[in-house]
């Protein structure tokens, strides 16, 4: 009867361990890169009849609303990307960058409704923050692991961090339908919207855009190849 070899403990306590991504480089090197969004939109309200005080016709009033969301840099003269619902029907847009206390004024560039993607400007970013490069899809595979970068309920700096659930998932939202979206389970909530989902190589594979309401890490995000048709297009010529 053969003999079994003794086991070699040495082999396992030396061998390499195990380790967890490095998820605080991966942050520290690009959330300088993400800001948070705040758009002020003014209307006038509307009414059915004509009101009439003691001296004639009353004015009509208008109110503002505040919207919230993030962008990120794509471009080293201070271009950003952001969510077009974001900015959809903007007066202001306001940045909020993470080493600073100021806020920033950007301007809404051009957007694709469509594909519910924004191109914003602010000269005052041009070449003083790390620009984010968007990833192909052939970087993109079910089960990688994720960190979402944004700033939920007006939180900025947050990152959450979980896996690719799924792809080319279908979803309709109002109006707007999405196709081939990337599903995750990294916390997305609202603010979130218009932020980057990074690989561990710090590249952009999808932009936050959707969460699930009645239930737990589902979230959605526009794909890599999406972003950068859409930014070729959007992107004004030099």
């Amino acid at each position: 009867m053969q003999k079994k070899k003794p086991l070699n403990r040495s082999k396992l306590k030396n061998g390499p361990a195990r380790q967890n991504p490095d998820f605080v480089s991966i942050i520290n090197k690009w959330s300088r890169s993400v800001f948070g969004i705040e758009v002020v939109q003014i209307q006038n309200s509307s009414r059915p009849f004509q009101f009439f005080g003691p001296f004639g016709q009353l004015p009509e009033r208008s109110y503002s609303s505040v919207n919230i969301g993030t962008g990120f840099l794509v471009h080293a003269n201070g271009y950003l990307l952001t969510n077009e619902h974001v900015v959809h029907g903007a007066n202001r847009v306001i940045l909020r960058a993470v080493d600073s206390k100021k806020t920033l004024t950007g301007t809404v560039v051009s957007t694709d409704e469509e594909h519910d993607i924004a191109l914003l400007h602010c000269q005052a970013l041009q070449d003083k923050y790390p620009v984010l490069e968007i990833a192909q899809m052939k970087d993109i595979s079910v089960g990688q692991w994720v960190l979402a970068f944004g700033s939920p309920l007006g939180l900025d700096n947050t990152v959450t961090v979980g896996i690719v659930s799924a792809k080319n998932r279908p979803l309709s939202i109002g109006e707007r339908h999405y196709e081939n979206l990337i599903q995750t389970d990294a916390a997305i909530n609202r603010g979130n919207s218009g932020g980057p989902l990074l690989n561990l190589q710090g590249k952009v594979i999808g932009m936050n855009t959707a969460v699930s309401q009645s239930s737990q890490g589902i979230g959605f995000a526009i794909p890599a190849d999406i972003l950068r048709t859409v930014l070729k297009k959007l992107m004004p010529v030099d």
